[in-house]
This record gives C-alpha cells, structure tokens and sequence, in this order.
C-alpha cells in the first residue's frame, strides 16, 4: 500500500468514527464544535489525498475525483451555513457528506477490483488459511495427546 493511499484510508477512517461520535453527541456544544472541525479536517485529508491516487484511471484524474471535489465544495458551504446560523443547511449538508462517505467506503470495499477490495480479500484468505492450518495443527495434537494417554477411541470415558 502506497503512503498516499494509507493516508487516505486513515483520514476516512478516522472521518468515519469521528462521525459516529458527532451522530451520538449533543448539538451545538463546544464539544460537538470541537470534534465537528476535526471531522471537515478527515474529510478534507481524505479527499485531498484522493487526488494523489490514480489507480482507477492509471495516470489521470477518474470520476471519484469530481465526487473528491464536491465534497470539498460541500465541506466550504456547510461550514458557510452554520456560521451565517442556518442549522438546517448545515445538518442536511454534513449528513449527506457522511452518508457519502459510508457508500464511497461501503464501495471500496465491496466493489472487486478496488484496491481496498482486493487486499482485504487477501488478508481475508491468508487469515483463512491461518485458521486452517491453527485448527488442522490443534486436531492433530488433540488427537496425538489422546492417543498418548489411552483416551481415543472411548477408553477410559465411562
């Protein structure tokens, strides 16, 4: 995995228990302002270092940049519309940020041939294949120590 790739997928990351959190808090405390701000900061990091990422369309800009781009704009107006007082704006515009940033996740994870798809896999089959060969080694040694102790095939269970 590339820096600016494990950068991106931190920022997201981080964006995305950050927004749990805020979902859960109060509104409008100091501290739901507080961790608002270091939510736009993920947000930010997250979309600006997807333009360092272009794998999709190899060496050139693909269509997820535009959606990096929108969120960009939308991250400047929903700040604009709480600090002009207009909450309602400001809640449907951070919302829909978030919603995007759980399918644009739910996307790299799901979608075959994504980077994030394919290393998960990976991990996801070596894990596997750990576990099997964790479980064949433990049966094997069960086994042996029951045999070695005259307790397979039922002796000495009555």
């Amino acid at each position: 995995m590339t820096t600016i790739v494990a950068i991106h997928l931190a920022a997201a990351v981080a964006a995305v228990m950050l927004g749990i959190t805020i979902l859960m808090a109060r509104r409008g405390t100091p501290r739901h302002r507080w961790l608002g701000r270091t939510w736009a900061m993920t947000m930010a990091v997250a979309a600006l270092s997807s333009f360092g990422i272009r794998e999709l369309n190899p060496g050139h800009f693909s269509w997820l940049h535009a959606l990096a781009a929108w969120v960009l704009v939308s991250l400047v107006l929903a700040i604009a519309a709480i600090r002009r007082g207009n909450v309602v704006t400001h809640r449907r515009s951070m919302l829909g940020l978030y919603t995007g940033l759980i399918v644009a996740g739910v996307a790299a994870v799901a979608v075959p041939g994504r980077m994030l798809n394919e290393t998960l896999a990976r991990w996801g089959h070596e894990v596997m294949t750990a576990a099997t060969v964790s479980t064949s080694v433990s049966t094997v040694s069960t086994v042996s120590t029951a045999s070695a102790t005259g307790m397979a095939g039922g002796e000495g269970t009555r």
